[in-house]
């Protein structure tokens, strides 16, 4: 087994490198050498896992199939060893975290100072996640835990875990001394032509967020907001909100730091999505300590539930 490990590793600096040249280099091992671990892989699997052309080597498609689930096995390994041989505290070993916007602007921030203190070892990662590439980030290692609403789509649950955290619901935002306040009715709504009175930030770090925008504004006025800024980044758009009149559609979570002044939702009738958001990591991370410790210490902070 160990001599598969360390054939996949090799494979993987072949394909990183592109060339056996190069990665012989990298490795301080002769071509021959390397020449035999990936011959040995392919006799293992039955097929080719390279293919060469003018400027080197390249992954087949399985070869691409095999280097994910190589990467993963490797993660792995790095924090077995870990576990198994070093004294806890002469080592630091990373936890990686892929985190949607609304979760690095500081949801977590509790959780991980409590992590901080049990685990001193412990170097956390944080990572903004791909949009649409998460659950492939998680399989090949690149992440060992995903936090966002990417648990509430459709996803093969072969060797990970999820759990549901919380729930948040999309909602207009602005500061809380906004002048829309003052057009409440008796009942505390605000009524929806209002706003149109007032400029628009389009935030677009997910895709979901321009979509519940234009359309929820469209469907119940029949006119499109007059948008001002499309923006990327969470920590601006919440800053623009802060200093302007501008309104924008945003989780619930998401300006939970935003202070100074607050930014909050106005009641106003829209229709807007609600999603359930929390954690999936990998099965064989089940056990490790801080894995357990980290769901553990999310659940609490959350009183929450598994995803069915």
């Amino acid at each position: 087994m160990l001599d598969q490990i360390t054939h996949l590793f090799r494979l993987r600096i072949i394909l990183e490198e592109g060339s056996l040249r190069r990665a012989t280099e990298r490795l301080g091992l002769t071509q021959p050498a390397l020449s035999r671990s990936l011959a040995q892989l392919e006799a293992h699997f039955g097929q080719p896992l390279v293919e060469r052309h003018a400027r080197g080597v390249k992954a087949t498609p399985f070869g691409a199939r095999v280097l994910k689930v190589s990467n993963r096995i490797e993660r792995y390994w790095d924090i077995a060893t870990h576990e198994l041989t070093v004294p806890a505290g002469n080592e630091k070993i990373r936890l990686r975290i892929g985190a949607g916007p609304a979760w690095r602007s500081g949801i977590l921030s509790p959780v991980l100072v409590e992590m901080q203190r049990r685990f001193p070892f412990l170097v956390v990662e944080m990572i903004p996640l791909v949009f649409g590439k998460a659950l492939d980030d998680l399989r090949e290692g690149k992440i060992d835990v995903a936090y966002g609403g990417i648990i509430s789509e459709p996803f093969d649950s072969a060797n990970l875990v999820s759990h549901k955290l919380t729930e948040v619901t999309n909602q207009v935002m602005a500061r809380k001394d906004h002048p829309i306040f003052r057009t409440a009715t008796a009942d505390g709504t605000i009524p929806s032509d209002q706003l149109l009175a007032y400029p628009w930030i389009v935030y677009t770090e997910l895709p979901i967020y321009r979509e519940t925008t234009m359309h929820a504004i469209y469907e119940r006025l029949g006119r499109d907001p007059d948008v001002r800024l499309i923006c990327q980044n969470l920590l601006t758009a919440l800053t623009m909100i802060q200093q302007s009149d501008s309104l924008c559609v945003l989780p619930s979570l998401a300006a939970i730091d935003a202070l100074s002044p607050p930014v909050v939702p106005i009641p106003v009738a829209l229709h807007l999505r609600k999603a359930d958001i929390g954690m999936i990591y990998r099965d064989e991370l089940t056990d490790w300590e801080p894995m357990a410790a980290l769901v553990d210490l999310c659940r609490a902070h959350f009183g929450t539930q598994d995803l069915a």
